[in-house]
């Protein structure tokens, strides 16, 4: 791991030595993480309408969405587009039309406008509103996870968001997403759920605020960092676009680098006292380094490295920093950062896609001893046309993942883990297929099973299945609804088992 740093460090030098460039876009406000767009961009990819192969890093811009957009608009006049595909590429070119009139020099930037407005129902019937399988803090499980930290009470529950974003002149942007909810527990809450400003020097972009990250490949979740938790509120700093390697390096293809630094909640020490965890450091941070590379339109890969590290009573000398640099902490009972590191990968060829991840977390040595593994399949056209289609994965923690010795209440955030909600020495499986008809009209169905802390007796293990549509009922609302339910056996590691069900009907106003 040390050498892979030596190279992300190096990336990152030469990336801010970089020249100010006169072709560099306008700076756009990014597409939220678990939009809908991202869903119609994949079955582009996976259909061979875009050239590019987007890489691990989200959320993108929506001036990046715009440029495959406009890729998959050329190939649709060289190759024929089903009818089902038309209408979501006329879904994402309304979307992202002002991005695009600026790549045809027709204005200068996106003014600032409502992208979208959402306002979701939702009925859970449970024993429990939320099961907890932690050691401390490390595993949950919920329906619909991946809603930015958001927790669904026993019973009805009401959401309702909207996102308001564009420029402030053509090198500054912003976006604001406000979200209000109500649940039968008579919880009524309002708060900013993203907000982030947006600007750039030369080629690179910067971003300050809360906003929802993504690095990795997995259609369930993700190691590292993912939407699971409530966005966090970083600073952030990567390339506008992925540019191309040049010299010896170009073998390299398209190059891409992320840096992010969040700091974590301010009450860490006293939800370790309270758990009997341990210990633990209020206002500790976490700091993020990504490298992304395309050496073809068929392959992207990535390597990450995420440390949770500092905070109030734990800041690190000059010597501990040398030492963080190369990766080379004081042994298992000194270790003053928690570390995650690795790679991931996504394989394009005609019908089939093949993607992975795999992170090891740091257990006191010069590489990250404790690994986890993902390993997924898409099937964009099960049928000829692609109006079918299916995904399978496959996830599996060890007994040491997300857990540290110095941080007691392992890799979360106000409670959420950070990464993928499995937790450790868990194992997921998945499936799902999904049925595409013309006018945006959309069935699926998915199982999983996730087998939570296998290590322990009478383990809780989570069977969930549900069947999911959406629909698009006039010129700019969609409907959505879901229907599901969920055997946990050995609920709170005892021998009793659970059932519940859950079902959301939502509708989306896209501007």
């Amino acid at each position: 791991m040390n050498k892979k740093i030596a190279v992300l460090a190096a990336a990152f030098a030469a990336v801010s030595m970089m020249p100010s460039v006169t072709d560099a876009a306008a700076v756009t406000a990014n597409v939220p993480v678990g939009s809908v767009y991202y869903t119609y961009l994949d079955k582009l990819n996976g259909m061979g309408y875009i050239d590019d192969l987007p890489n691990g890093a989200k959320p993108y811009s929506r001036m990046q969405m715009a440029k495959w957009v406009m890729q998959a608009e050329a190939n649709a006049k060289l190759r024929p587009m089903p009818a089902y595909l038309k209408d979501q590429l006329r879904e994402l070119e309304h979307y992202v039309a002002p991005e695009i009139e600026v790549l045809k020099g027709k204005a200068d930037q996106d003014n600032l406008a409502m992208r979208d407005m959402s306002l979701e129902l939702t009925n859970y019937n449970s024993d429990k509103s939320e099961y907890d399988y932690a050691r401390p803090h490390t595993a949950s499980w919920q329906p619909f996870q991946g809603k930015n930290g958001y927790h669904y009470a026993d019973g009805f529950n009401a959401v309702l968001k909207g996102t308001f974003s564009g420029n402030v002149g053509h090198e500054t942007a912003l976006s604001i997403t406000p979200r209000v909810s109500w649940n039968d527990d008579d919880d009524t809450e309002l708060k900013l759920e993203e907000g982030y400003v947006k600007t750039r020097t030369g080629v690179l972009e910067w971003e300050a605020g809360r906003e929802a990250l993504t690095w990795g490949q997995g259609k369930t979740g993700t190691f590292t960092v993912s939407n699971t938790v409530k966005p966090l509120t970083a600073v952030q700093v990567h390339l506008q676009d992925d540019r191309p390697m040049h010299g010896f390096f170009r073998f390299l293809g398209k190059q891409n680098y992320h840096a992010f630094y969040a700091q974590l909640e301010d009450d860490r020490s006293d939800v370790a006292k309270r758990t009997h965890s341990g210990t633990d450091y209020d206002d500790a941070g976490l700091l993020g380094l990504r490298a992304d590379y395309t050496p073809t339109d068929y392959f992207t890969f990535g390597l990450a490295r995420v440390s949770m590290l500092g905070g109030d009573g734990s800041h690190l000398s000059g010597n501990d920093w040398g030492k963080w640099l190369v990766a080379k902490n004081s042994g298992r009972e000194k270790d003053r950062w928690d570390d995650i590191a690795g790679g991931d990968f996504r394989f394009r060829l005609p019908g089939v896609q093949f993607y992975g991840e795999v992170y090891g977390e740091d257990a006191g040595g010069l590489t990250p001893t404790e690994r986890a593994y993902r390993f997924g399949v898409y099937l964009p056209q099960l049928t000829r046309d692609g109006s079918w289609d299916m995904t399978a994965e496959y996830a599996s923690t060890n007994n040491y993942w997300y857990v540290h010795q110095r941080y007691n209440n392992g890799w979360t955030y106000s409670g959420d883990i950070i990464g993928d909600n499995m937790g450790n020495n868990a194992r997921k499986y998945y499936v799902d297929v999904n049925h595409y008809m013309p006018g945006n009209v959309t069935l699926g169905a998915y199982f999983q099973r996730t087998e939570y802390t296998r290590d322990v007796l009478n383990n809780p293990t989570v069977n969930e299945a549900a069947v999911r549509g959406s629909a698009k009922v006039s010129d700019n609302m969609f409907l959505n609804a879901s229907l599901g339910v969920a055997k946990i056996n050995s609920a709170d590691f005892t021998s009793r088992g659970d059932r519940d069900v859950f079902a959301t009907a939502g509708l989306q106003w896209q501007y």
